[in-house]
């Protein structure tokens, strides 16, 4: 899931950059003919990469949280690039704070809002729980604790209810959001409707309804 989103965002971004691209490199040959190849050159080979960190083998340069997040955090890159994404491609997800007493949502996009029916005021500060209801399995609520325990990327389809009552089919997916010292500073859940018909297909097909990844 963390790949889809990536690519879709990514998508989307390429082909706004090569239009720009073109456009700066038409400017700085119309503006400055006789530095431009010189100028050009240099962009194409880079400056220098911040401080990196190793984490499980890899390296990783640490990175700030995109702004509009609330509080400033710095992540590690792939987190960094997953809340981009998220961002980019208007999403519907929560970010959440574990430091907090019961792990508080601090964060919401407005698709969140639009999907559930919540206003700001009602989500803020409160455990992504109330999206539960009477027909949400709990096994699949154990599938998500656990993969918030351990920090662990998790997927699972439940049913969940919008503020007005109506159940809603959410294929939710929770990723744990380190910092340069490999931390867990934040969890982003995104948030995706799903039909009926659908559901009853993975569940044919996988045998249940919760998947760790």
């Amino acid at each position: 899931l963390r790949k889809k989103f990536l690519l879709e965002s990514l998508q989307d971004q390429i082909h706004g950059l090569q239009s720009e691209i073109e456009s700066l490199r038409s400017i700085i040959k119309t503006e400055l003919p006789q530095k431009a190849d010189s100028l050009l050159s240099k962009v194409v080979s880079g400056g220098g990469c911040g401080q990196k960190t190793i984490v499980n083998g890899r390296e990783y340069t640490p990175l700030p949280m995109p702004s509009g997040f609330g509080p400033v955090k710095t992540l590690m890159e792939p987190d960094y690039r997953l809340m981009s994404a998220l961002s980019s491609s208007q999403q519907n997800f929560a970010i959440s704070d574990p430091s907090l007493p019961d792990n508080p949502i601090v964060y919401v996009s407005q698709g969140f809002l639009d999907l559930t029916g919540y206003t700001l005021d009602q989500v803020l500060g409160r455990n992504c729980r109330f999206l539960q209801g009477p027909g949400t399995d709990q096994n699949a609520v154990d599938v998500i604790r656990k993969g918030v325990r351990d920090g662990v990327d998790t997927s699972v389809c439940l049913l969940n209810y919008k503020a007005d009552g109506t159940p809603f089919w959410n294929q939710f997916f929770v990723a744990a959001l380190r910092d340069a010292e490999n931390n867990v500073v934040n969890f982003v859940g995104v948030q995706c409707e799903v039909s009926k018909a659908t559901v009853e297909r993975e569940q044919e097909q996988s045998g249940g309804v919760a998947q760790t990844l």
